[in-house]
């Protein structure tokens, strides 16, 4: 009985030295590098850099500002240092367009009359457009309504309907800006009660080759930057890792209010309408490779 105990105990104490013996070796090969353990690498940077430790990734870490030096892996593993820089350029140019929404509001008690009254007008002004010099194509509508209108009774308290309101606005684009005033007048005269705005803008070409200018420039000015910032740094800049864009397009925008009220006045003089200048910015940022 003794002679099968000792057997046991011997069973046992030889399992757990094995056991013993596979974690130390797995735990040494964890830490020496083997079997593509995951580490953490030391990437050696020249000697006025500090030393950066971290973990490699398939996707270059993001531009944080101009200068700032980031690094990459690709699907082998192999790293390459980056430096971030972006370039704006803002252009200005002269509009070639003209955006202008003329809007005939009418009320009656009966909501027929109303409508029909808001077409005769409506109609009028767009015909009046036409003869200003704006073609059929660059006349649309924009928004249409029709409601009952109330009004609060001070003796009844409450609101009582005082009849319907229909309200039509047509946008007129103006291709010959010297003509914005007399196109403006000629609404106004047809019927038009209000002009919500006058806006100016670059045509479709215009505005393409305006953005391509202002991309090509930035794209130069994002160079030049990384070349001035390696050059301080003691580096060279190689081949272009990433690239992308931004724009931005700002328009003058008139506010025409009080048109509505000059409407009615008769008055005969024309109205001055002058187009500021149209500001195009782009931004391109780009990592470049260190080399």
């Amino acid at each position: 009985m003794n002679g099968q105990n000792n057997t046991l105990i011997l069973a046992i104490a030889l399992v757990a030295a094995a056991i013993i013996l596979a974690v130390g070796l797995n735990y040494s090969t964890l830490f020496s590098g083997e079997n593509n353990a995951p580490q953490n690498n030391i990437v050696q940077l020249p000697g006025y850099l500090t030393q950066s430790s971290y973990s490699t990734s398939e996707y270059p870490m993001p531009a944080v500002e101009d200068g700032t030096i980031s690094f990459a892996a690709d699907e082998t593993g192999a790293e390459t240092r980056l430096i971030a820089v972006s370039g704006t350029v803002t252009k200005t140019a002269s509009p070639d367009e003209a955006t202008i929404t003329f809007s005939v509001e009418t009320r009656d008690k009966s909501a027929a009359k109303s409508q029909s009254d808001n077409a005769t007008i409506a109609q009028g002004v767009i015909d009046a457009l036409k003869q200003a010099g704006v073609a059929d194509s660059d006349i649309k509508t924009v928004s249409y309504s029709l409601y009952e209108d109330f009004q609060w009774n001070d003796f009844t308290r409450k609101s009582e309907s005082v009849g319907y309101r229909t309200t039509n606005s047509i946008q007129a684009t103006v291709r010959d800006l010297s003509q914005t005033g007399p196109v403006i007048d000629a609404g106004v005269q047809a019927g038009a009660n209000n002009v919500s705005g006058v806006s100016f803008q670059l045509s479709d070409a215009k505005e393409a080759e305006l953005k391509m200018l202002a991309l090509k420039e930035a794209a130069e000015n994002a160079k030049v930057k990384a070349q001035s910032i390696a050059s301080g740094l003691g580096i060279s800049v190689g081949q272009v890792y990433s690239a992308s864009e931004s724009s931005n397009y700002v328009i003058p925008y008139y506010s025409y209010d009080m048109v509505k009220a000059s409407a009615g006045e008769g008055a005969s003089s024309p109205t001055p309408v002058i187009a500021g200048d149209v500001q195009y910015s782009a931004t391109v940022s780009v990592q470049f490779e260190i080399i």
